[in-house]
């Protein structure tokens, strides 16, 4: 049974607040003390999450307990006053909570909800997972960097490759510009203390230098 009557309810809905909860502040304090900087109540961002990590696309959710249906199936059955109108109320967050989710899924965020009643007794252990799953999202973005690195060089490579297996009559002027320019950087990367300009790039691309690293 509902412990609270319909005034008790009332009450406490009014006291009820969509931000700035206990709860909220308590995880925010602890992100912080983590080192992590977030946003508040992004509006930008689909459902308002209660914490953006935007440059690493992170939306984190502290969901009341009661709200947001934890434990529904059991908790359902123990409401007694009044139980349609809550019902109806939670099994609407439920769902507005599924949509918002997948979304942001869609749209490329990690998406991190967690329980009032786990925040209070383990907020540090919360904070520390919420970095680890940044220290990770940090490291895929690194090795996308560098995967794009990669294959712009190969793709350089490949140009400079097939300059040099052409004519040089042949080949389009602002191809060959650019096999210049992609061999001047390339060189530059495996000679960083020495100066390469586009003239001595162009005079090796002339007598088919190869640049590969290998």
């Amino acid at each position: 049974m509902d412990k609270l009557t319909p005034e008790q309810r009332r009450k406490s809905m009014q006291h009820n607040k969509s931000k700035g909860t206990k709860i909220e502040i308590l995880l925010g304090k602890a992100l912080f003390a983590n080192g992590l900087r977030f946003r508040k109540n992004n509006r930008k961002v689909y459902g308002t999450p209660d914490f953006t990590i935007t440059k690493y696309r992170i939306a984190i959710f502290a969901d009341g307990d009661f709200w947001h249906g934890k434990d529904w199936e059991t908790r359902r059955k123990k409401i007694g006053v009044n139980a349609a109108f809550w019902f109806e109320k939670i099994e609407r967050n439920l769902e507005r909570d599924f949509k918002v989710n997948k979304k942001l899924q869609r749209e490329g965020w990690t998406v991190l909800r967690f329980w009032e009643s786990d925040i209070k007794k383990k907020v540090d252990e919360i904070a520390e997972f919420v970095k680890e799953v940044v220290e990770f999202k940090k490291q895929k973005i690194e090795e996308e960097k560098l995967l794009r690195k990669q294959q712009r060089n190969t793709q350089k490579q490949n140009l400079i490759l097939n300059y040099l297996s052409s004519k040089n009559e042949e080949f389009p002027q602002e191809l060959k510009k650019n096999a210049i320019k992609y061999t001047r950087q390339l060189l530059h990367q495996k000679y960083p203390e020495e100066e390469i300009t586009l003239k001595i790039a162009e005079e090796l691309l002339q007598y088919g230098t190869s640049t590969d690293k290998s």
